[in-house]
């Protein structure tokens, strides 16, 4: 904790049971600090002209200018302003964790300051048709704290992940197109005609490529090595005399022999306007389906399995499930793409594709686009703007 601004109160015990110090910050929170700790403190400082010579808690309240810097007193913050409290300690040569800290009754802003400089970078694609070397339809690489946006491919993008090296991105009028880590094209992998190739996945035990594909209500499965289709897997049999469009299969996800497949609606009626979705559930050795694992999502997407729960986006509904019955988020606009650092999740919104649909349901319609960053466990989120795009469909961290 020495180079942390944040203690706990055994720690902070420890620091002030042998070593004077001194509060920043004329509030409340220095009474509430003193009930945890032995020690007194030597005097209170604070920047307003107005608490300076009173006495606050029976304690002198003097300038800044006033600390006796050749002793150098710990200081204990007591504002909310800890940020520029902090740039001043800095300039009066203190240490942060060494000579300074919080008190820990503001220790739950830490999960605020950490969201807020977190650093990470993450992929984004967009599958809008216009496209140019700045903006439109491809991939995206943006670096968080700086920001800063990239653009890597030219396309029109769906689903993208990553395998040994390699990334696999699903261009709609290309196929699969194959990255190195410098996002160099290597190679193409051509798709059945008409498949509206959605979502992708990689089964790195078997070496395994999945491909949603709502034009065949179906998921593909490509030999990595031999860039071959090898199986496809029908959501039912509509498809076999229709040769439309029915379930809107989406993303593939691949746990150990199952396959989960997010789709508009299982009864095959998405565009009769029902929505009974969810996610599908097929098993890959005896290559049948087991049956519906998640039901009643309006337009889902984007599976992911994180702490040993399927986790997905109910998209229209702008929510963030987690199993069965954990909704832990929800955010304006049509969510779409997903996933998580071990830490945060990773949420993109579109600029929403269906506002009509939520006319007199919603209370705010989000025309945004872009993506969240969201902690769970605080229910706090930073919304990162992408204005050069109308779309997103999938993200994906970068595994450092």
């Amino acid at each position: 904790m020495a180079s942390s601004k944040w203690k706990t109160f055994n720690e902070l015990r420890e620091t002030t049971n042998v070593r004077p110090f001194i509060f920043w910050g004329a509030s409340n929170w220095i009474e509430r600090t003193l009930e945890e700790l032995k020690a007194k403190p030597l005097y209170i400082v604070d920047k307003s002209s107005l608490n300076q010579g009173i006495e606050y808690n029976e304690y002198l309240v003097k300038a800044p200018s006033e600390i006796d810097l050749a002793s150098k007193p710990f200081v204990v913050i007591s504002t909310v302003n800890y940020l520029s409290v902090i740039d001043d300690l800095a300039k009066l040569g203190y240490v942060m964790g060494e000579d300074y800290c919080c008190t820990p009754l503001l220790n739950k802003r830490k999960a605020k300051d950490d969201l807020l400089n977190h650093k990470q970078t993450v992929l984004v694609s967009s599958s809008q048709h216009s496209a140019d070397k700045s903006s439109g339809g491809g991939l995206y690489k943006i670096s968080l704290n700086p920001y800063s946006v990239e653009k890597v491919y030219i396309g029109k993008g769906r689903g993208i992940t990553f395998s040994k090296d390699r990334y696999y991105l699903i261009d709609m009028l290309r196929g699969v197109v194959v990255l190195d880590n410098q996002f160099n094209e290597l190679e193409v992998i051509e798709l059945q005609k008409n498949c509206e190739p959605h979502g992708i996945c990689i089964d790195e035990i078997r070496n395994w490529l999945f491909i949603g594909q709502p034009g065949r209500d179906s998921v593909s499965v490509y030999d990595i090595n031999t860039k071959k289709m090898i199986k496809e897997y029908f959501v039912s049999s509509k498809w076999s005399y229709n040769k439309r469009d029915n379930h809107h299969v989406n993303d593939p996800y691949v746990h150990g022999d199952s396959l989960f497949i997010s789709m508009f609606s299982f009864s095959g009626n998405w565009l009769n306007e029902v929505y009974d979705g969810g996610v599908l559930e097929i098993d890959l050795v005896k290559e049948e389906i087991v049956g519906p694992v998640i039901t009643d999502k309006w337009m889902p997407h984007s599976i992911t399995r994180v702490d040993g729960k399927l986790t997905l986006l109910d998209s229209m509904a702008g929510k963030l499930w987690h199993g069965s019955y954990g909704m832990l988020g929800k955010f304006s606009g049509f969510v779409r793409g997903l996933d998580h650092d071990g830490k945060y999740y990773y949420i993109a919104t579109t600029e929403h594709r269906y506002p009509e649909k939520l006319n007199g349901i919603s209370t705010n319609i989000s025309l945004d686009t872009g993506f969240y960053v969201f902690d769970s466990e605080t229910k706090m989120s930073k919304f990162y703007s992408m204005d050069n795009i109308e779309s997103i469909h999938s993200i994906l961290v970068i595994k450092q």
